[in-house]
């Protein structure tokens, strides 16, 4: 248990320091100036790439499997003191979370493991990309990567709901198209458009396939993560559209604005929405439902309009200031859940 919650703590500090980091990239001038470089790698490859590896460890109960987190925590941490092989610890952690996929595989061959081990694939190629000093390539490959296991975990839901006979097949080519856009961007940039094909169609595929629509037809918690599951689909479609029509630029506005409606509009929705489910799984402590954790979720979603619009419509003034409420609309989550949980531990309830 003690390593379970060194471990989460470890990840929360990444998830901070991450933030920290995107306010400075985004044009906030805050010390130390060197975090805003690594952005990317302590959101994605360390914070992400830790929690999403110590839930698979939890799950196995084996130890060779918490190597995967202990290691992105040490890399992610390593990194942000500036610790140049901090990077490379980073990536010896994603090679373990890959062994990890595989073994989960193993153990239960089916099309959302193989998907969740495909997206274990990409970070590790995310984590290459970055070593090999190609940012573009490595933020799209860990976009796949997020999407890859959140759509993985969505599939595995979806298998208790009726669906046609095809959707099996229309998810795999939808993954496919995903997965050569991906790994095809080096060979022209132009081929980042595929990958936001297959994006949009796995949107597509969840918004009419998932069980987040039963959830929403619920009470309580049940609708709010229906409501964040369902936010996060339109804004994957939505990123998914702008990477097909402007494609993915090296850096500059639209690189932020397709990335972030991804990242942040795709992403933190799905963490909103999981967070009830993954935190017992880990802490053995639940997290309680409040009517206020929709604040956050409305939050995030408005100032990230107000962040692509800014991207988009050159109005670059404002791009500090969305940045700084995408920031807090993570904080602020947080926020409300650890004391409502507190309480209501207290209370036995």
């Amino acid at each position: 248990m003690a390593a379970r919650v060194g471990l989460l703590a470890g990840s929360v500090l990444l998830l901070l320091l991450a933030l920290w980091a995107g306010l400075e990239r985004i044009g906030l001038a805050l010390p130390p100036p060197h975090l805003a470089g690594l952005h990317g790698p302590l959101m994605v490859a360390a914070f992400f790439g830790a929690l999403i590896a110590l839930e698979r460890a939890v799950g196995l109960g084996e130890a060779w499997t918490f190597l995967a987190p202990l290691l992105m925590v040490l890399g992610g941490l390593l990194a942000a003191a500036g610790v140049g092989f901090g990077l490379l610890v980073l990536l010896v952690g994603a090679l373990f979370y890959l062994a990890v996929a595989g073994y989960i595989y193993r153990l239960q061959p089916a099309d959302f493991t193989l998907t969740m081990g495909l997206g274990a694939g990409l970070l590790f190629l995310g984590d290459l990309a970055w070593l090999a000093a190609r940012p573009a390539w490595a933020a799209l490959l860990w976009a796949g990567y997020l999407v890859l296991v959140v759509t993985g975990e969505r599939l595995e839901l979806s298998r208790f709901l009726p669906r046609p006979k095809r959707a099996g097949a229309v998810f795999a080519v939808s993954e496919g198209i995903a997965l050569l856009g991906l790994l095809a961007y080096p060979l022209a940039p132009a081929l980042s458009r595929v990958a936001g094909l297959g994006f949009s169609l796995l949107a597509v595929w969840l918004l009419r396939h998932d069980v987040a629509w039963v959830n929403l037809r619920r009470e309580g918690v049940h609708r709010f993560m229906g409501a964040s599951l369902l936010s996060g689909y339109f804004w994957l479609l939505a990123g998914g559209l702008l990477l097909i029509v402007l494609g993915l630029p090296p850096a500059g506005p639209v690189y932020d604005a397709v990335l972030h409606g991804v990242f942040l509009g795709f992403v933190f929705p799905m963490v909103f929405g999981h967070a009830p489910v993954i935190f017992p799984a880990v802490l053995r402590l639940s997290i309680r439902f409040h009517p206020l954790y929709h604040l956050p979720l409305l939050l995030l979603h408005l100032s990230l309009l107000v962040r692509i619009y800014a991207d988009l419509a050159g109005a670059l003034a404002l791009r500090p200031g969305a940045g700084l409420g995408n920031a807090l609309a993570v904080l602020l989550y947080f926020a409300i859940a650890g004391p409502v949980s507190l309480r209501a531990r207290r209370r036995g309830t």
